[in-house]
């Protein structure tokens, strides 16, 4: 399998993800949540702890850019 097979086979939706997210929909819309804004969440959770992992990384380009 080449590099580029590999980065399009990660990027696919796995088999019966689509099933599962509508279930997931239906079952916060039942609850009276947002399935989007918990996915909003997750997402910004995501990218915290990916600035807080790489804060020293992130404050040196800052510094960086500044120069």
């Amino acid at each position: 399998m080449t590099p580029s097979e590999r980065k399009r086979q990660n990027k696919a939706k796995p088999e019966g993800f689509a099933d599962l997210e509508a279930l997931v929909k239906d079952l916060f819309e039942a609850q009276g949540q947002s399935y989007f804004e918990w996915l909003h969440q997750q997402h910004q959770a995501q990218v915290l702890d990916f600035n807080l992992k790489n804060k020293g990384i992130i404050a040196s380009l800052a510094k960086e850019k500044e120069a």
